[in-house]
């Protein structure tokens, strides 16, 4: 029977913020050509003349950026301005969308262009995920928890169907191989042009959605915090963008000690999530599993070798398997989550992921582009690991733990420099292996080193973390009996 009120909203608004959940979260999808820096951003990168380190650029600093929600949280802590901050992130993202598609358009150098889709991945960085974390606070807020599995069945099975709408367009406009049949596609910078320009009314949508949703008013607001309760942010936070840069075109001593500057910082801001044992294990679980968002670069990169073209022939169809794998996926891992535990969930995604960078390690020519579906179904390690934080978590932290979610993929994001880099010595250093050039051994090495990293989250998952995790008394924080 199906519950009349949650929290004061009738089932019939909160069906309806499921709806709206599902709609924004489709107008991410079907933008994620470009919202989901990596592989078109490198592409791009690639077409006005970067090395693999900096094709690598705009998808590190995406990850770097995804410590800003935190800060966001802080600035804007009240319920009464959930609505609104969620319109702003998608709106903002739809307007680089939009400057970026201007510049391409402009006769402006190469150089001016690459600093330019750096800039779209950072900024994408900061409001994307500030947006998914306002949703989930959205979903927590307007509906009632047994009905979470089917909001992520609904809009992580349903969704990526427009993902995969959003690559068939990239592919058309890209000129890219379907199933042996060659799209035309639009002459460059138009392609790129046109593509990026699509992703602002996607977003004004998603804007528009935003303010749909049901929400039952604080009885009292929270007030922000004084300053000094954000120090480890404030600091970390210039350091970490620092530390990107130093490092954009060899390694620094400084770009390592504003890294390890910025960790320290955000450590001490985020320490009452270290007091938690459950909360800290399976924190170091998300780092290592989150590894494997930031190869995707590399993925299309290695298309010269594996299939023997360009990365931008190849980009939109990449995306199509991504999405379309991540469709059944979802719809299948949501109805094994309301049957199984969050671990399970968490193991199954990661799982997948691991799957998909053995593929890219052992199979070239057309069979290659199997690996991109395995990577996209295994993405979705982005929707249970922090639905596991989220179960191990108390009802009053909750919005404080969410925004540290969203800072998971701050130190998973020197991977996806380091795959570069892995790529770019082997090549400089000319190593070859059982007839494989110093280009494919590169990049099917930095496979091997994201394979490993996933691996060791898996197995701490497996060992270490509770299947149904439960911190409901302070006996639950370390040192306390």
């Amino acid at each position: 029977m199906e519950p009349s009120t949650f929290e004061g909203l009738p089932w019939a608004q909160q069906r309806r913020n499921l709806v709206l959940f599902a709609l924004c979260t489709g107008m991410q999808y079907l933008a994620a050509p470009v919202l989901y820096v990596g592989i078109t951003q490198a592409s791009l990168c690639d077409k006005l003349g970067a090395d693999t380190t900096m094709a690598n650029l705009p998808g590190t600093l995406f990850f770097a950026m995804t410590a800003v929600p935190a800060l966001i949280a802080w600035i804007s802590p009240q319920v009464r301005a959930l609505k609104r901050n969620l319109s702003l992130c998608y709106a903002t993202s739809g307007a680089m969308c939009a400057a970026l598609a201007i510049t391409l358009a402009l006769p402006v150098s190469n150089s001016f262009k690459i600093g330019m889709v750096v800039l779209q991945g950072g900024v994408s960085g900061a409001v994307m995920p500030a947006a998914i974390a306002l949703l989930w606070e959205v979903i927590g807020r307007g509906s009632d928890e047994s009905k979470r599995g089917l909001a992520l069945s609904l809009a992580f099975g349903a969704g990526p169907v427009l993902a995969v709408l959003g690559s068939l367009c990239q592919a058309i406009l890209l000129g890219n191989t379907l199933f042996g049949y060659k799209f035309a596609g639009l002459p460059y910078p138009t392609n790129f042009i046109v593509l990026f320009g699509a992703g602002a009314p996607a977003m004004a949508l998603a804007a528009m959605f935003a303010q749909g949703f049901s929400i039952v008013p604080a009885a009292i607001e929270k007030e922000r915090e004084p300053l000094s309760s954000v120090v480890g942010l404030l600091v970390g936070l210039p350091l970490m963008m620092v530390a990107v840069l130093a490092t954009m075109q060899r390694p620094s001593l400084l770009g390592y000690a504003c890294a390890i500057g910025a960790g320290l910082a955000f450590l001490w801001h985020f320490r009452f999530v270290f007091q938690q044992r459950i909360l800290l294990l399976a924190t170091i679980v998300t780092i290592l599993m989150y590894a494997g968002n930031v190869i995707p670069s590399n993925m299309n990169l290695y298309s010269k070798e594996a299939l023997g073209a360009d990365p931008e022939s190849f980009a939109g169809v990449q995306n199509m398997l991504r999405f379309g794998l991540k469709v059944v996926a979802g719809s299948l891992l949501g109805l094994f989550l309301t049957r199984t535990s969050p671990r399970a969930g968490m193991l199954a995604t990661a799982t997948i992921f691991f799957s998909a960078m053995l593929w890219a390690m052992f199979v070239t020519g057309p069979w290659y582009l199997v690996a991109f579906g395995l990577h996209g179904a295994g993405e979705l390690i982005g929707v249970y690991a922090p639905n596991y934080i989220v179960s191990a978590s108390r009802k009053s932290d909750l919005r404080r733990n969410m925004a540290f979610v969203t800072m998971l993929m701050v130190p998973a994001a020197p991977a996806g420099y380091l795959y570069g880099k892995i790529v770019d010595s082997v090549k400089k250093a000319g190593w070859t292996a059982d007839g494989i050039n110093s280009a494919a051994l590169g990049f099917r090495l930095s496979f091997a080193v994201c394979a490993l990293l996933i691996l060791c989250g898996i197995l701490l998952a497996a060992t270490l973390l509770p299947a149904k995790p439960r911190v409901e008394h302070d006996a639950d924080v370390i040192g306390l009996d």
